[in-house]
């Protein structure tokens, strides 16, 4: 279901826990969520840990409930249009809602995330938008890791085809081109575009492109990749690909913090070649004690703090009513973790607190 982001998020405040999202934070989020128009299916709210109160806004627009279309009708609301950025997105929402596109076809949900500045501003504007779109029509409910065997877009290439990455996935290939054309206002660099199918196609069989995100509002001419493997196909994947930091580093943090885990996600910055930011998520059902895992041993690195670990782990509870709605509503709490390794730095936390409201027809 589409709702008001303003309405959602005041609901958050009674969800949203101090020691992760402080008051005058709380109040930065409202204030943003005040002035975008209501195309969210669902937000979630990005917190960074160890003592930092800066938070940023994400929302979620599906195909599937025409977050696309909704977006297109309530543009002028806020005159997102006045923005480049944001125009950018409404174009992309103008081509995704055609069932002729390959956006249509290729496309089955767009997350923008907003950075919002970490100390109150006299007049809040609604900050330049940070697109993500899935590209796997597989995920309509967002990223999750592949299982082995399972058939993917992208398939590991042989040695004679790497050259030519884009012949090897032609349908996914001209979905990231052209969304990230649109975003972009202009075509990906052809070093930046042959560099990111690469990665694509040399992915192992267990492996999926996921996301893909422009870094353009944030200064940089890469793209982010998102990409689900089995765990063990890691090791070799990055060696394939050339990634320039320490493999050994992350078989390390792999056994470290996802020993339960047979497939993971992680974020791979990709210009003219692969950069050394490697981001690993964490995502697992909720009110699951393998968080606590997690989450001591980044108290003992010093990159989350106890209250931050006791604030995450009483997060995922049951889904909470949403009173005052004609249908009766309930609020789905999820919760995602991603670490950010930079070789030569500590280790980075950060957590996703997401809201999902949805019709709950037997109560």
């Amino acid at each position: 279901m589409i709702v008001a982001l303003d309405e959602l998020m005041a609901q958050g405040a009674a969800l949203l826990p101090p020691a992760l999202v402080s008051p005058a934070a709380h109040a930065r989020l409202a204030a943003v969520a005040a002035r975008l128009p209501a195309v969210a299916s669902s937000a979630a709210v990005e917190c960074r840990l160890g003592a930092s109160e800066q938070v940023d806004l994400l929302v979620c627009l599906t195909a599937a409930e025409g977050g696309h279309r909704a977006l297109l009708g309530r543009r002028a609301d806020l005159d997102l249009l006045a923005t480049p950025a944001w125009a950018r997105v409404v174009a992309f929402c103008a081509e995704w809602a055609d069932p002729g596109s390959l956006l249509h076809r290729g496309v089955p949900l767009l997350w923008l995330e907003l950075d919002l500045p970490d100390v109150e501003a006299r007049s809040p504007s609604v900050p330049a938008p940070y697109p993500f779109p899935c590209i796997d029509p597989a995920l309509p409910g967002g990223a999750a890791p592949a299982r082995s065997g399972e058939a993917s877009g992208a398939r590991e290439a042989s040695e004679a085809s790497e050259a030519s990455a884009g012949a090897a996935i032609p349908e996914q290939a001209g979905v990231i081109r052209r969304a990230l054309a649109l975003l972009l206002g202009e075509p990906v660099p052809p070093a930046v575009d042959g560099a990111l199918l690469r990665c694509i196609a040399r992915l192992p069989s267990s492996g999926r492109a996921v996301h893909v995100a422009p870094l353009a509002v944030r200064g940089s001419a890469a793209v982010r990749l998102v990409v689900a493997v089995a765990k063990g196909d890691v090791p070799g994947y990055l060696a394939r690909i050339d990634w320039p930091g320490s493999i050994a580093d992350i078989e390390v943090l792999l056994d470290s913090m996802v020993p339960f885990t047979s497939h993971v996600s992680f974020h791979l910055d990709v210009g003219a070649a692969v950069e050394p930011m490697l981001g690993l998520e964490i995502s697992y059902p909720v009110v699951d004690l393998r968080w606590a895992t997690v989450l001591d041993r980044l108290v003992a690195l010093g990159a989350c703090s106890p209250d931050e670990r006791d604030a995450i782990l009483a997060w995922p509870a049951d889904a909470r009513s949403w009173p005052g709605r004609a249908w009766p509503t309930r609020l789905r709490q999820g919760v995602m973790l991603k670490l950010v390794h930079r070789p030569g730095a500590p280790l980075e936390a950060k957590v996703y607190l997401g809201i999902t409201p949805y019709v709950a027809l037997f109560g």
